[in-house]
């Protein structure tokens, strides 16, 4: 009696004598969920990093990216995953990943004139920035994710946005939006998901390029932390609960939630909530005090001082 074949992907094993993960190029196996999963997404059914990430539990994927890290050198990671487009970019520069998109907006707003076809031509004078609209016009054009901005290129116009606007959008399995002051834009992708996982793991690549590696010190107690350059998980690192942030150097904290929106500390002494799913982006030293036990301290320290 043959063994019963295990999938490279999921790890299940195939029973019954039709149910067997099928050989692909490699010697890998992999069952039809996963293939259909791995092409749902717009990827080529084979063993390789992506092709790993989407058919993973969400839970497992940043344990996935780093372990592939671990074995990779930035550089290299970088040339493989993350190639020059062909359009050209701005100095400086690094594209994340480019698609079809498309964007429904009032036909009255849309410019008579040619706009610029390649990213580096974008400057701040032909940025339109057209919002969505209910009903109207569905323009067609490319989106460029960088790690400077988000850009969308049409025929006659563009629109450009600031990374850290960026979410996952609830309306639809194939949309994005961006929401800035009072406007929402939002885009029609493919595999939004697959957007997003790109971006993970670019931040991840170039922490570890950047030796930005996550290191977490525990201070007084199990409830005060000191975040030094790096990405965090919640709860991975520190427990979900809402902080008291204070920062040593200030160079820049973000949150980006599980829902793909996003927190930016600002000021000294902030309170911002971190719920499980969270991954704070670290790029100088701040303290994380969880609320209650600030309180305390407060309350201790005025006790002290009569």
């Amino acid at each position: 009696m043959s063994k019963n074949k295990v999938c490279d992907f999921c790890l299940e094993e195939g029973k019954g004598l039709f149910k067997q993960p099928e050989e692909i190029t490699g010697g890998y196996h992999i069952c039809k969920k996963c293939r259909k999963t791995i092409e749902d997404s717009g990827l080529p059914v084979k063993y390789d990093l992506f092709q790993l990430l989407v058919t993973a539990e969400p839970a497992m994927r940043i344990m996935i990216m780093n372990d592939y890290l671990e074995s990779h050198k930035p550089n290299d990671t970088f040339a493989r995953y993350f190639p020059m487009p062909k359009t050209m970019l701005h100095r400086g520069e690094h594209c994340i990943t480019m698609t079809a998109s498309s964007i429904t907006v009032d036909p009255s707003l849309i410019p008579v004139s040619t706009a610029p076809s390649a990213v580096v031509d974008v400057s701040r004078s032909v940025i339109s920035n057209i919002p969505s609209a209910e009903t109207g016009t569905a323009v067609e054009g490319t989106l460029y994710y960088t790690d400077a901005a988000l850009y969308f290129l049409s025929p006659h116009f563009i629109n450009c946005h600031r990374v850290k606007n960026i979410h996952k959008d609830a309306s639809g399995p194939h949309s994005i939006a961006v929401k800035e002051k009072d406007h929402v834009f939002t885009y029609t992708v493919a595999h939004p998901e697959l957007l997003f996982l790109r971006a993970s793991f670019y931040d991840r690549v170039t922490a570890v390029s950047e030796n930005m590696h996550s290191n977490l010190i525990y201070l007084s107690d199990e409830n005060t932390f000191v975040l030094t350059p790096g990405f965090y998980e919640v709860p991975r690192h520190f427990p979900a609960d809402r902080y008291i942030i204070e920062a040593e150097d200030n160079k820049g904290l973000t949150v980006h939630h599980a829902n793909g929106s996003f927190s930016t500390y600002h000021g000294e002494n902030t309170g911002m909530k971190m719920e499980t799913g969270c991954r704070v982006e670290c790029l100088g030293r701040y303290k994380l005090t969880r609320t209650q036990t600030y309180q305390q301290k407060n309350e201790s320290n005025k006790k002290d001082a009569a």
